[in-house]
């Protein structure tokens, strides 16, 4: 029962580290919590795990994280995940039959390569967060793909996902902000949510986000937490640029529906 107290205990403290104290990890911990990552569930394996440990390609990624490069350079560990429906190819294709890889259509296997990815993640940072480091993941790799790709010489098929960084924690912030249980977790059917229960949720954010300072803290911005969520999900001309690149690579790469 202790042990089940002490894993709980993992799961329901652990937030993002964002500030990290300057580190390198020794190879055989990095081995540890990867192995402890491919433990996950997982369906066909589809995905590739890719450490950052060269410098020079520290340094670059770090330039294509803007407004995060610090963190990336202090980081212990840089992991990049990859989304691997080329290797999962060539592996059915010594199966000797025509599979789903070989057409435009497999949309489970392009989900589930997303959803081993994920799982993979959420496993090493519960393994890091039990070794005493701290962690958090960037979206750059998703939305520079092809920058990604080809620092990283990625084949087609192969689809960079998320940066995740662990390293020696620099800070320790509160617990965040969850959308309340009931809206989340249902029995039986679909229950709708009013708007009202998603405007307090917001206001609750709001006031948790101000309290610890986060977007003056993370950003460097002087501007109230759901303006910065605005600013991040807007729709306008340089958003549609980004998401059609996107779409366009995914289509390419990943997502055949």
């Amino acid at each position: 029962m202790r042990r089940r107290r002490s894993i709980l205990k993992f799961l329901m403290e652990r937030r993002s580290i964002r500030i990290f104290r300057p580190s390198r990890m020794r190879n055989e911990i990095a081995e540890m919590i990867v192995k402890a990552g491919v433990r996950a569930p997982t369906y066909l394996q589809s995905y590739t795990i890719i450490q950052v440990k060269d410098e020079g390609l520290r340094k670059a990624v770090a330039d294509l994280c803007e407004g995060q490069d610090e963190l990336v350079k202090n980081a212990a560990a840089i992991f990049l995940i990859c989304a691997d429906l080329y290797r999962t190819s060539r592996m059915l294709d010594l199966l000797g039959h025509n599979h789903v890889l070989r057409t435009d259509k497999h949309p489970i296997e392009s989900i589930f390569a997303v959803f081993d990815s994920a799982l993979l993640v959420e496993n090493m940072m519960i393994a890091a967060e039990a070794l005493g480091y701290g962690s958090t993941i960037l979206d750059y790799p998703l939305v520079y793909p092809r920058e990604f790709a080809e620092l990283f010489q990625l084949p087609r098929g192969v689809t960079p996902l998320i940066l995740l960084c662990i390293g020696e924690k620099g800070e320790f912030p509160p617990l965040r902000p969850r959308l309340p249980l009931h809206i989340v977790f249902q029995t039986d059917k679909y229950e709708d949510v009013s708007d009202e229960e998603l405007d307090e949720y917001l206001e609750t954010l709001e006031r948790a986000m101000e309290r610890e300072g986060y977007v003056r803290k993370y950003v460097g911005l002087d501007i109230k937490y759901l303006e910065y969520l605005r600013l991040k999900t807007v729709l306008d001309d340089h958003s549609k640029k980004i998401n059609d690149a996107i779409e366009k690579y995914l289509k390419e790469n990943l997502l055949k529906f």
